[in-house]
């Protein structure tokens, strides 16, 4: 009986490891649980009524304030 040839070994483990091993599919990952949005209309919104409140009031007493 001869020996097997080491270079056959090798390439034989070799593509026995790149076909991988039957057995059982890893379980599919669960889903990604769905992403809360930033509120952004409703900042903008609050910013622009606080706006328009201070450059109201600021209006308001740069007319109304007497003239020293």
């Amino acid at each position: 009986m001869t020996r097997p040839d080491p270079a056959h070994l090798l390439s034989a483990a070799l593509r026995a490891q790149a076909g991988g091993s039957p057995g059982p599919a890893a379980p599919p990952a669960p889903p990604a649980p769905p992403r809360k949005r930033l509120p952004v209309v409703g900042v903008l919104l609050f910013a622009l009524v606080l706006g328009l409140l201070a450059g109201g009031i600021v209006g308001a007493l740069t007319l109304l304030h007497p003239v020293w």
